[in-house]
């Protein structure tokens, strides 16, 4: 029987959180085959998926395991990979989004359990149900958990506390002057105005 985890998001922007549950997830299901799932929509926020995928990326994600999609929490173009009869599928979430919609463990008019269901033990294959974990929410920068923090906050830091969020976002680029250099400009082009494609890494 395969796993297949999936990390569902925004990621506007990818930061050390979205990492932590990348990892986090890899312990948890040892094994599996883990993606991060995001759609190219920029009708509310303003990073489009090219950039999320460069900054994740950065970050240490491999561009195989972040993928973009229509839909996270009906990703398609992961899951039709897969033998739905001999695959679990597990949707992982940070504990500050436990409230969030869509939450698993909901009943059917007919009594019937619903198919997003609590992760747990003996869980069946996504030919009958899908499942949701949470795994704890990690603080990066100051005190942030969110993207949603980042984006409010990066117009009013100054360079030096932009440069030292980037270097806490993606530390494996804190000592690469030039690229940590490239990446402020890069989120400050997204979250400024419209993206200049030859300013991708």
């Amino acid at each position: 029987m395969k796993t297949v985890v999936i990390i569902p998001g925004g990621y506007h922007p990818f930061h050390q959180g979205h990492l932590a549950l990348y990892n986090q997830a890899k312990k948890r299901y040892p094994g599996a085959d883990v993606y991060l799932a995001a759609t190219d929509v920029q009708t509310e926020r303003p990073f489009p998926f090219r950039v999320k995928q460069s900054l994740a990326k950065l970050a240490g994600i491999p561009n195989s395991e972040f993928v973009q999609v229509k839909s996270p929490f009906a990703p398609r173009e992961i899951l039709s990979k897969y033998n739905p009869d001999d695959t679990v599928v597990v949707f992982v979430r940070s504990d500050k989004d436990r409230d969030q919609s869509p939450k698993p463990g909901y009943t059917k008019k007919d009594g019937s359990p619903g198919y997003l269901q609590p992760a747990g033990k003996d869980m069946k294959t996504m030919s009958q149900f899908a499942y949701m974990d949470y795994v704890p929410t990690v603080t990066f920068g100051a005190d942030m958990t969110s993207a949603t923090q980042i984006r409010q906050g990066w117009p009013d830091m100054n360079d030096q506390q932009r440069r030292e969020l980037v270097a806490t976002l993606y530390p494996k680029i804190s000592n690469n002057n030039a690229l940590l250099d490239k990446t402020i400009d890069l989120l400050s082009s997204v979250l400024g105005e419209s993206v200049n494609e030859a300013t991708l890494i």
